[in-house]
């Protein structure tokens, strides 16, 4: 580990899963956290609205744009995001990699802050559906500890609102990188941001959408949801 200017500088290739609860508690005591994924360098923490405000204010991110929550595993995602027997299936299937997805709201979170998406369907044009963003990275041999921690992280991409995404630590923005506390460092990632895709409403009729393309191919998707799987629910 090193500190630069009161910023601690972790380099994940040299941590393994025993390290995982030390670095929980780093992550704790950061207020801003830059980390990698499979895709991009993102920043954030635990969830926390602290670390959620700080997000909004560093990246100029507008208010009404969602977070997302990052799961180290499927299972934990599994475990604390409530989805019905068919999304359940679409996340085994899709999950982990290079894709966002946004379930339904769950009841009983609190945080963060829901997004809001436009129904489907004519009957419910015109009304809004509460979402959730989610995502479990493939990730990186570099970054294996990640898939070891217990907790979840909340973060967006670590760059300005609408500049490029980073692909090593220090591509990220000199006044993004600034204002972390805790830089975690597992050297080059893919550099494409991840696809996002829509299964607000996957349990009626297996319906999706790709809202925005990235890392993973509207065709790679689909081919994912058809094949089958020996460990998927029976």
């Amino acid at each position: 580990m090193s500190a630069v200017s009161g910023q601690r500088r972790v380099a994940l290739a040299d941590l393994g899963a025993a390290d995982a609860l030390s670095l929980i508690d780093l992550v704790a005591g950061a207020e801003l956290v830059c980390f990698p994924t499979d895709t991009v360098y993102g920043i954030g923490g635990l969830l926390r609205p602290s670390v959620g405000r700080r997000v909004y204010e560093v990246k100029g991110r507008a208010a009404d744009k969602p977070l997302q929550v990052i799961f180290p595993t499927v299972e934990s995602l599994i475990v604390a995001v409530a989805m019905g027997r068919q999304t359940l299936d679409a996340v085994r299937r899709l999950l982990p990699g290079g894709l966002t997805l946004l379930l339904p709201y769950p009841e009983g979170l609190d945080y963060p802050p829901p997004g809001r998406l436009e129904a489907r369907g004519n009957a419910r044009r015109g009304r809004a559906v509460e979402t959730l963003g989610v995502r479990v990275p493939r990730w990186p041999e570099a970054a294996r500890v990640l898939g070891a921690l217990s907790l979840p992280f909340l973060g967006s991409s670590a760059n300005v609102s609408g500049a490029p995404p980073a692909r090593t630590p220090d591509d990220v923005d000199a006044r993004i990188r600034a204002a972390c506390d805790l830089l975690l460092d597992a050297g080059p990632v893919a550099g494409v941001a991840s696809t996002v895709v829509d299964l607000t409403v996957f349990e009626e009729g297996r319906r999706w959408r790709v809202l925005r393309t990235g890392a993973v191919s509207e065709t790679e998707i689909r081919e994912m949801l058809r094949r089958k799987r020996e460990d998927l629910p029976r």
